[in-house]
């Protein structure tokens, strides 16, 4: 509708443009009338077929009641912003586009006039470095559907939204982890914290291994010019050894797998004895009674942990659902400048779950997708996005240290460089 594009183009005109430009490049499309009109994109309904308003009305609950301000992340046929804005409590409203393409489809097809010219809106487009506003609504379809430059946005959006349920699995009267953390009661008691290891050595460069795919396309240089030690993901422990590399820490926390089946049992473990293994006391028992080297106990500030804060006060580990957040923590404990992330892909390159030789290595097809170091969509899946973006987070409080992403292949790291030469 020509009335729709005459109210951005006065209010938002730089916007206008932008999503103006975008209608010369439409994703595949149908329209669609069944109960309700809605339109089908590149195998997405932008919004319900069947009861467009109780989809918009539940999704407008997550905005409190009384609130005088509020963010929407997409607009898709417009029925949420317009629900918010009928609440007498709202004074500001910000409407962020997630795909220029997908809106001009919008507006094309459907009458926005009513919201769009109420004064109280703002319509932006997502930028790459936005962070999430709360209150927040969401409307499914456009998140989905979210562009290149909108792909981090949406990928905080869904941590967000996800949290409440991953904090289920992870409660502190999981069964399962009450029982791995009596069996691993006498090891948390007489080995040191982390702390003693971080203590006592320093170091300009530290390498981080991840069990990505493109951790082999470092083997060289991480074994003939290494610039300092190498702390590996226990994933990545078995084909850093295929390749003659010893890492000097190995760090596993998972206390829903059997790390040790897993990444343990079939490597020569007395190429370890000098290696030091930094452990959540979740993992696997036999993991801690058959490492031959030092062990250092570590934890994050999850609740499962809260009762071991209190015996034993000790530092907390970041963690936040994979095993390289801890890994990189340590990583910044260890040195005072650079930090280089090999195999840190949170992807799949080429196809590839993992570096060839982990256990868990297999073909793969994600069904959705982050931007690698060249600017192209490289398939994944939420968890690795969440472990990714909340990575990020992590880095964006370093400003001390300079971060190196060794790998263009897999994701773009935000805060990081790509590695062109050993630091």
């Amino acid at each position: 509708m020509a009335e729709n594009f005459a109210i951005l183009s006065r209010r938002w005109p730089e916007l206008a443009r932008h999503i103006e430009k975008a209608a010369d490049n439409l994703p595949p499309f149908t329209l669609v009338e069944k109960t309700d009109r809605t339109l089908f994109i590149d195998g997405i309904h932008l919004a319900s077929a069947y009861n467009r308003q109780a989809e918009a009305q539940l999704q407008a609950s997550m905005v409190p009641d009384g609130s005088p301000c509020a963010h929407v992340y997409g607009m898709a046929i417009g029925d949420l912003p317009r629900i918010l804005l009928k609440r007498d409590s709202i004074r500001e409203l910000t409407v962020v586009v997630m795909n220029c393409a997908v809106a001009a489809l919008s507006l094309y097809f459907f009458d926005h006039r009513d919201w769009l010219d109420d004064p109280r809106l703002t319509l932006v487009a997502a930028a790459p470095t936005d962070r999430i506003k709360e209150p927040f609504a969401v409307a499914p379809g456009p998140l989905q559907l979210a562009c290149d430059q909108a792909s981090r946005l949406r990928d905080l959006v869904c941590l967000e939204l996800a949290t409440p349920f991953i904090r289920k699995r992870h409660r502190p009267d999981n069964p399962h982890l009450q029982k791995r953390l009596t069996e691993n009661s006498e090891f948390v008691a007489n080995d040191p914290s982390f702390t003693e290891l971080t203590a006592s050595s320093r170091y300009r460069t530290v390498v981080v291994a991840a069990a990505g795919p493109t951790l082999s396309d470092h083997y060289a240089w991480m074994k003939d010019h290494k610039p300092g030690p190498i702390i590996a993901v226990d994933a990545a422990l078995k084909p850093l050894l295929q390749a003659g590399i010893v890492p000097e820490v190995v760090v596993t926390i998972d206390g829903h797998a059997d790390v040790y089946d897993l990444f343990f049992a079939d490597v020569d473990l007395a190429l370890l004895r000098e290696s030091a293994l930094v452990y959540f006391p979740v993992v696997q028992n036999q993991t801690l009674q058959h490492w031959p080297g030092r062990r250092y106990a570590a934890w994050s500030k999850a609740p499962i942990f809260a009762d071991l804060t209190k015996r034993y006060p000790r530092s907390a580990l970041f963690s936040s659902g994979s095993v390289i957040h801890p890994a990189v923590d340590l990583a910044t404990r260890l040195t005072g400048e650079n930090i280089i992330l090999a195999g840190a892909d949170f992807g799949y390159p080429n196809g590839q779950s993992h570096v060839a030789g982990c256990a868990q290595a297999q073909p793969v097809q994600g069904s959705h997708w982050v931007l690698n170091s060249h600017g192209e969509r490289i398939s994944s899946i939420p968890n690795l996005r969440a472990y990714l973006r909340d990575l990020e987070g992590f880095i964006a409080g370093k400003n001390e240290l300079k971060f190196f992403n060794a790998s263009p292949e897999g994701a773009a790291i935000l805060h990081t460089e790509l590695l062109t030469e050993l630091p």
